[in-house]
C-alpha cells in the first residue's frame, strides 16, 4: 500500500507540472485555436529567468523570501517571449492556412533553445534588447502624452511614424556617442541626452511632415519630445544596469545542465508520512497549481477581462463588433499561459535541482498530451489531463512488468495514451468546446 501512495504522490507532482504548462496550450487554442509548439520553450526561458533573477540579486543566498522574487524574475521573462512570440511571428499569420502557424511554432521553438544555449553565457546580447525596449518605452511615452489613436488599420504606421522616429533617432545619437566613448562623466551624459531629445524631436517633426497627408491623427511636438527624451533616458539607465550588473556576473554556460538554486523551506530533507516520502519541492508544485486553477477561475469567470475572453473564443467577430478588444484579448492569453508556465520552470528547477536548455521539448510535449486527454479548449480539462497523465506515468513505470516497464518506458506510455485519446476519443476526458463559427 506504501508503494502504491508514493506512487500515487510522484504522479500527482509530476501531473501538477503537466497542468501548470498544458493550461498555456488550452487557453491560446481556446482563443485563437492555435496550437502553440513553442509554449515549452516559453516553459523553459521562466526557468532561465528565475536563474538569472538570483544570479543578478541574491547568488549565494537561500532565505525563503528570495522564492517570490524568482518567480516574479520567471513571469517577466516568460510573458515577455510569449507576447513578442505572439506580437511578431503569430498576429501577421492570424489568417494564414493552418499549417503556417504550425511550422512557425515549431522554428520559434528551435530558435529560443539555440538561443539560450548559445548567447545565455554572453550577456553582450542584452545591450541590443536594451536598446530596443528603450524605443518601445519611448514610443509609449509619446503615445501616452499625445492621447490620439494609433492603432487605425489603414493608418496607424504613419500615424505612428513620428514617434517613432523621435525615439529611434535620439537612440541612434546615443549609440552613436557611446561607441565613440563608452566612458562618459556626468556633465557628458547629461549633454548627450539633452542632443538626443533635441535630435530626435527634430526628425520625429520632420518624420510627421512627411506623412501627414498620408496620416489620420497629427503628432503633437510635446508627445515628439517625449518619446525622444524618454527613449534616451531609458537607453542610458539600460546602460548603467548593464555595466553595473549585468555584466559583473559569471554566467554559466547553457550548453552543460545548470546547478538551479535551492531554497530553504522548497527544499531540503523531504517529509516523511507513514512509509511515504514526499518532498518538499512536490507540495510547492501541487500547491501551486492549485492556487494558480483557483485564480485562474476567477480570473475568467469573475473578471470582465476574463468575460471577453469567452466572448472571443465563442465568436471573434461578433465579440469585436460588441466593442471588445481581440488583439488584447489574444495577449493576455499568451500572457496567462506564460504565467503559469513560468512557475511550472521554477517547480522543475526545484525538484531536478538543474535545468537545461533542452527542458522544453520533452515537457511541452507532455504537456501537450495533457491537454488534448482532457480536452483541448477546456481548462479545468487540461488540469484533470494533466494530473491523469501524470499518474498514469508514475504507475506505469512501477506496475506493468518486464520490459515494458521502469522509468525508461514512461515517455512511450504518455504518447500511447496520446495515440488512444485521439483514435478513441479525440474531444478528450471532458470534450473540448467546439463552437460552429458563422
Amino acid at each position: 500500500m506504501d508503494q502504491f501512495l508514493q506512487q500515487l504522490v510522484n504522479g500527482l507532482t509530476l501531473g501538477s507540472l503537466y497542468a501548470l504548462i498544458a493550461v498555456g496550450y488550452t487557453v491560446v487554442y481556446g482563443i485563437v485555436q492555435l496550437i502553440n509548439f513553442a509554449h515549452g520553450e516559453v516553459f523553459m526561458i521562466g526557468a532561465f529567468g528565475a536563474l538569472t533573477t538570483y544570479l543578478l540579486f541574491f547568488n549565494g543566498k537561500t532565505s525563503v523570501w528570495i522564492l517570490p522574487v524568482m518567480i516574479v524574475g520567471a513571469m517577466i521573462a516568460s510573458v515577455g517571449t510569449a507576447v513578442a512570440m505572439e506580437r511578431v511571428a503569430y498576429r501577421p499569420l492570424r489568417n494564414a492556412p493552418r499549417l503556417a502557424p504550425l511550422i512557425t511554432a515549431i522554428g520559434i521553438s528551435v530558435f529560443l533553445q539555440e538561443f539560450v544555449r548559445l548567447f545565455y553565457d554572453q550577456p553582450q546580447w542584452t545591450v541590443v534588447v536594451l536598446t530596443g525596449l528603450a524605443i518601445g518605452v519611448g514610443y509609449l511615452i509619446g503615445g501616452r502624452v499625445a492621447k490620439i489613436d494609433l492603432s487605425h488599420p489603414v493608418s496607424k504606421w504613419f500615424d505612428r511614424a513620428p514617434l517613432l522616429g523621435a525615439a529611434g533617432s535620439a537612440v541612434a545619437v546615443w549609440v552613436v556617442v557611446r561607441l565613440v566613448n563608452p566612458d562618459l562623466n556626468a556633465l557628458l551624459i547629461v549633454g548627450v541626452v539633452v542632443l538626443g531629445a533635441l535630435v530626435g524631436t527634430a526628425i520625429g517633426w520632420l518624420a510627421g511632415a512627411a506623412v501627414r497627408r498620408r496620416a489620420r491623427s497629427q503628432t503633437p511636438v510635446p508627445a515628439i519630445a517625449a518619446a525622444a527624451a524618454g527613449a534616451v533616458v531609458i537607453a542610458e539607465v539600460s546602460w548603467v544596469l548593464y555595466e553595473k550588473l549585468i555584466s559583473n556576473v559569471d554566467w554559466p554556460s547553457a550548453k552543460l545542465r545548470i546547478p538551479f538554486p535551492q531554497i530553504d523551506v522548497v527544499t531540503g530533507t523531504a517529509l516523511q508520512v507513514g512509509g511515504v516520502t514526499i518532498q518538499r519541492s512536490a507540495i510547492f508544485t501541487i500547491g501551486a497549481l492549485a492556487v494558480c486553477s483557483v485564480l485562474l477561475w476567477f480570473f475568467v469567470n469573475r473578471t470582465r477581462m476574463g468575460r471577453g475572453m469567452q466572448a472571443v473564443s465563442q465568436d471573434p467577430d461578433t465579440a469585436r463588433l460588441m466593442g471588445i478588444n481581440v488583439d488584447r484579448i489574444i495577449v493576455v492569453a499568451f500572457a496567462l499561459g506564460a504565467v503559469l508556465a513560468a512557475i511550472a520552470g521554477v517547480s522543475q528547477g526545484l525538484q531536478n535541482t538543474n535545468i537545461e536548455f533542452r527542458m522544453g521539448f520533452l515537457a511541452g510535449l507532455k504537456a501537450f498530451t495533457a491537454a488534448v486527454l482532457g480536452g483541448i479548449g477546456n481548462i479545468f480539462g487540461a488540469v484533470v489531463g494533466g494530473l491523469v497523465l501524470g499518474v498514469i506515468e508514475a504507475m506505469a513505470t512501477q506496475y506493468i512488468p518486464g520490459q515494458f516497464g521502469g522509468s525508461t518506458w514512461k515517455d512511450v506510455w504518455a504518447f500511447v495514451i496520446l495515440i488512444l485519446v485521439l483514435v478513441f476519443r479525440p474531444q478528450g476526458l471532458l470534450g473540448a468546446r467546439v463552437v460552429d463559427r458563422a
